[in-house]
């Protein structure tokens, strides 16, 4: 399985080391949202690319995606400096781009990972923390929109480190992609095999813990004291979460498709989330199963 960790090389040098200026613009710019991807890391805008930064063998290399520009003004391949001092003039031309071509699903998950990770008060008080977003192992046959621990808000459970567990989460934003093969049965279906596989189980878990804790050492998790950092997620007790973004409750699809589904096949707890008022913070006690969604559709 391939780790989505940072190596210990590139870890230092985010956090004290050359590339420090790129996390520090993520940490004061609600707009950015920095993922880890092992020998890489992102930095996204609006559910889009900003910069992928590659390790290399003796530095790093720092993409932006010309596809989102239509010019020859902005350079492809920035340096640190010249990749904070633009980020501007990257978004704008970001901001064009999107107008035309929108990422609603994409823009949707980073304000999930913005309100549960780094929104202050809100934050702190959620029952979710988000390690990961687009987890994709082709190896593996691993697809997950995103990677979240549950973790209740109480004191007693904030102040024990092994009490996360793991919550993998399919988001649909519309109605356009639940039947077939991205849809809902399909979805469980290789979850099963996913999480029946102990041994790739184990190493996924301990591997998004590492995640959790770089992200939290990196400043990009909010409300969390520093001996909460070593988090150990249990892979032992894996729930999975649907979410349906901007779906039109006039219509039949979701309540025909879950009429279906024989949660009791499945070794995993299938809940469906929903919103506490009108909002993205994610809440166990709102977190229905099939048989709860189906009375209230």
């Amino acid at each position: 399985m391939k780790a989505r960790a940072l190596s210990d090389k590139m870890f230092k040098s985010f956090k004290n080391g050359e590339l420090l200026p790129l996390l520090q613009a993520v940490q004061i710019d609600d707009t950015l949202d920095f993922e880890l991807r092992g020998q890489s890391a992102n930095i996204y805008y609006r559910g889009g690319s900003l910069f992928r930064i590659n390790e290399r063998t003796t530095d790093y290399q720092i993409i932006f995606n010309k596809n989102y520009c239509t010019d020859d003004i902005l350079p492809e391949y920035p340096n640190v400096d010249e990749a904070v001092k633009l980020i501007p003039q990257y978004k704008y031309a970001m901001d064009k781009w999107f107008h035309g071509h929108p990422k609603y699903e994409r823009e949707f998950q980073q304000l999930l990972v913005r309100m549960n990770n780094s929104s202050g008060n809100i934050s702190k008080s959620t029952d979710y923390y988000i390690a990961d977003i687009e987890y994709a192992d082709s190896e593996q046959s691993a697809r997950f929109d995103i990677i979240a621990f549950k973790w209740l808000s109480t004191a007693a459970m904030r102040k024990n480190i092994n009490k996360p567990s793991l919550s993998l989460i399919e988001l649909k934003y519309g109605d356009g992609a639940l039947n077939g093969k991205a849809g809902i049965v399909k979805h469980l279906e290789d979850l099963q095999i996913f999480i029946n596989n102990e041994q790739q189980l184990n190493e996924f878990a301990q591997d998004m813990s590492k995640v959790f804790n770089q992200k939290c050492e990196l400043g990009l998790i909010a409300g969390l004291q520093e001996h909460q950092f070593n988090v150990s997620i249990n892979p032992n007790d894996v729930e999975v979460i649907f979410m349906f973004a901007d779906h039109d409750p006039d219509k039949s699809v979701l309540k025909n498709i879950f009429s279906s589904i024989n949660s009791s096949q499945y070794n995993f707890p299938i809940c469906i989330a929903t919103a506490s008022m009108i909002g993205c913070g994610l809440y166990a006690n709102r977190m229905l199963t099939i048989e709860e969604f189906l009375t209230n559709v």
